[in-house]
């Protein structure tokens, strides 16, 4: 069969559709993500291709003529029904496959190092992990779970408790050796301190941390500035300072002896880690085995420090 002989070229159909669906070629371009001429252009190339006319364009909005509404009558299920078989396999090739999004920071810190856990349990499973540089990581048609800070409770979406997250101030050995010595809050002011600059006012900042010790300090604290959490807490790796370490940004760098809590107390970031997914989604095998080994993995005392 040769289809090309009868068939235009499918942007034009696509554009075809849009337009007699929308009633316009301006709103079909706002959906194509094109401009109006070039929907103009693509519905002119399906008409001399057709060797007919399927749009009245002297009307307003765009009406179909007997001719268009003859072919768009036909086209749409042949279109609805390659639609349904393109999705059929791509969820069958996403059937192994598991989408996150992730803060920057925590992407790095936190889950990166679980990820990696999980794969050599899940050999069968491919992560892949998408970033947000700043706000609240995005549940797109593409991403599967997301790994998001918040009180929980965001319309339209299932979330699952992680763990309570709280702050407190680290620095590296190499960079306490030969420092005065820290035994309370008001002693940092004495040090380097390392800022995160941060749209969300909920990420919390030197200035409050003095402030909910009842510390009083000066407007403007010692210390280099950073365009965001990660590069804030490798400068504090690095020997640069003193940061304020999230239990997610945090403590696999304490496990690993690269950077030390400075004092036992920690403040509650008014805030939690949740396992996100829309609710009209479906629930993957992939996404029920890992969120399933996430809990699992935080089972552990030592994950769930709340102190």
């Amino acid at each position: 069969m040769q289809y090309w002989r009868n068939i235009p070229p499918l942007k034009a159909l696509l554009a075809v559709e849009a337009t007699a669906r929308l009633g316009g070629f301006s709103k079909a371009a706002t959906e194509l993500n094109v401009t109006q001429s070039a929907v103009s252009h693509l519905v002119g190339q399906a008409e001399r291709f057709l060797g007919t006319t399927l749009f009245e364009r002297q009307r307003r909005p765009a009406t179909l003529t007997p001719e268009g509404r003859r072919y768009v009558a036909s086209l749409v299920p042949a279109l609805n029904a390659m639609q349904a078989e393109g999705r059929r396999l791509q969820q069958m090739k996403r059937a192994n496959t598991l989408t996150i999004s992730c803060n920057l920071a925590y992407s790095i810190f936190w889950l990166l190092p679980r990820t990696k856990l999980f794969h050599e349990e899940n050999p069968d499973i491919t992560v892949n992990i998408v970033t947000a540089f700043q706000g609240l990581p995005e549940l797109t048609d593409d991403v599967d779970l997301s790994i998001r800070f918040g009180r929980g409770g965001w319309p339209g979406c299932h979330s699952e408790f992680l763990f309570r997250e709280v702050i407190g101030p680290v620095a590296s050995p190499g960079y306490l050796a030969g420092k005065p010595p820290i035994s309370e809050p008001g002693d940092l002011l004495k040090h380097e301190l390392l800022h995160a600059l941060a749209e969300d006012r909920s990420w919390y900042d030197w200035h409050q941390w003095f402030d909910h010790h009842a510390i009083q300090h000066p407007p403007n604290l010692p210390g280099p500035h950073f365009d965001n959490h990660l590069v804030m807490m490798q400068a504090a790796t690095a020997g640069a300072g003193v940061a304020l370490g999230w239990i997610g940004t945090a403590s696999e760098l304490v496990r690993l002896g690269q950077l030390v809590e400075l004092l036992p107390g920690k403040i509650d970031a008014k805030g939690s880690v949740f396992l996100v997914q829309r609710s009209d989604r479906p629930r993957t095998d992939a996404c029920v085995r890992f969120s399933r080994w996430l809990m699992r993995s935080l089972g552990d005392p030592a994950e769930q420090d709340r102190d």
